[in-house]
């Protein structure tokens, strides 16, 4: 079977305050001089949610994805799982992110670069993720959920405009526990307080709420739902045990119809922060031919 896109990790890494946009770049110099000036772009502030577990850590060096993704990482790669979730996950978390682009990227045409995967923090592509990061510094990363580099998914997504994200963070070339201060400084990752477009300086980031997928289902608890013979979403029948709320898998009234459940919970429960739809996504303007007609595809 095509291989799915990575869930989001599970090993935590302990939380950190954000740095301050570094005024010397210490530790990080990248070949591009426009990457230690602040950029041209405009900055992008918008929602960006996560599947995940009990656990609590940074999203960094991670995958998110606008609301749309996130459902359909939900039924098609979680819930489909008899008598337990998969990767243990509870809840969709909200991010509200704001991205302000490097120079070069901006300068080819885009606000975003390639959406990168990571596998327990480090960055496995596609291609060579630290010949993208010389050439376009730390930005934000996105895709279509059925365009390159899942375009496996082609003609399988009818939740509209479905589209996840990846979060460089410190020392991607390496997994979380092999962590070292040198390579933090040289390898600083986007993410910092204020994002001015320098190629260490492209996101910022802050918890804007969550729900427990209960919620979204409409049941007390998982584990009396299974233990009464429930299952959410079976994916050979296209239904669910004593559970409707998945049927339809590509049909896409139904799928924008679990989406809006998703949003009138989010703006119930939060209700003193922007609506789901008044900070919904950009477009993903990122173009693979544009992309790597620079940064080249060693690697593969």
């Amino acid at each position: 079977p095509a291989p799915s896109p990575p869930p989001a990790i599970t090993a935590p890494s302990p939380p950190r305050a954000l740095p301050d946009p570094p005024a010397s770049s210490e530790g990080y110099r990248p070949a591009k001089s426009s990457l230690l000036r602040p950029s041209t772009a405009q900055a992008k502030t918008f929602y960006v949610y996560r599947v995940q577990s009990d656990a609590d850590y940074a999203p960094e060096n991670q995958n998110v994805a606008n609301l749309a993704g996130a459902m359909w990482y939900l039924q098609n790669k979680i819930v489909d799982n008899r008598y337990e979730r998969r990767f243990k996950r509870t809840r969709l978390q909200r991010f509200k992110l704001t991205t302000k682009a490097p120079q070069p990227l901006i300068d080819a045409g885009m606000d975003f670069g390639v959406r990168l995967a990571f596998d327990f923090g480090q960055c496995t592509g596609p291609f060579d993720c630290q010949k993208a990061f010389e050439e376009f510094g730390y930005p934000v990363g996105c895709n279509k959920a059925d365009e390159f580099p899942t375009s496996q998914w082609a003609g399988k997504v009818f939740y509209n405009d479905a589209t996840w994200y990846s979060l460089p963070g410190k020392c991607s070339s390496r997994k979380f526990s092999e962590h070292t201060a040198q390579c933090s400084l040289s390898e600083p990752g986007g993410a910092c307080a204020n994002p001015t477009g320098q190629g260490n300086c492209t996101y910022s980031y802050q918890a804007a709420g969550e729900i427990s997928i209960d919620e979204l289902e409409g049941i007390d608890s998982f584990a009396k739902f299974v233990a009464g013979g429930g299952w959410e979403y079976n994916n050979k029948t296209d239904h669910g045990v004593h559970m409707n709320f998945w049927d339809g898998i590509s049909d896409a009234a139904a799928c924008r119809g679990r989406l809006e459940r998703a949003a009138r919970l989010f703006d119930a429960k939060f209700h003193g922060n922007p609506k789901t739809w008044d900070l919904a996504n950009p477009p993903c303007n990122f173009r693979a031919d544009q992309f790597y007609a620079i940064a080249g595809r060693e690697g593969r």
